[in-house]
């Protein structure tokens, strides 16, 4: 019984120390993917009436698979890497937005953004 508990426990925190792996730094190149729900969760675009009012055109599919670089980043409270993202091509989200935020944390585990 012992040892059944300590496989358990032991292999909990294999796997735990492998999702934190993955530490985003400022200038690490990331990929945008397509997603099957109709928003992104963990990328803080913009909403649709704010785009047309700032004059821009709100297609989410003009930013699937772009490739965005790290400008900065930051912990919040809950130890979760929070990031600034630009476009590597210079141009801008959704032609008026040049700079997204994004909890890389979470984005990454749902599979929002890649390395």
């Amino acid at each position: 019984m012992k040892k059944r508990l300590f496989i358990a426990v032991f292999s909990f925190f294999a796997f735990a120390v492998q999702a934190q792996d993955k530490e985003v730094k400022v200038g690490d190149v990331l990929k945008i993917n397509s997603i099957s729900e109709q928003t992104y969760n963990h990328i803080d675009f913009p909403r649709k009436n704010i785009i047309i009012k700032r004059g821009g055109v709100p297609n989410f599919k003009s930013v699937y698979n772009n490739e965005v670089v790290v400008t900065d980043v930051a912990t919040n409270n809950d130890g979760e890497q929070v990031a600034t993202l630009k476009r590597t091509d210079g141009r801008k989200f959704f032609t008026s937005f040049p700079s997204v935020k994004a909890n890389v944390t979470k984005a990454i585990a749902a599979e929002e953004l890649t390395f």
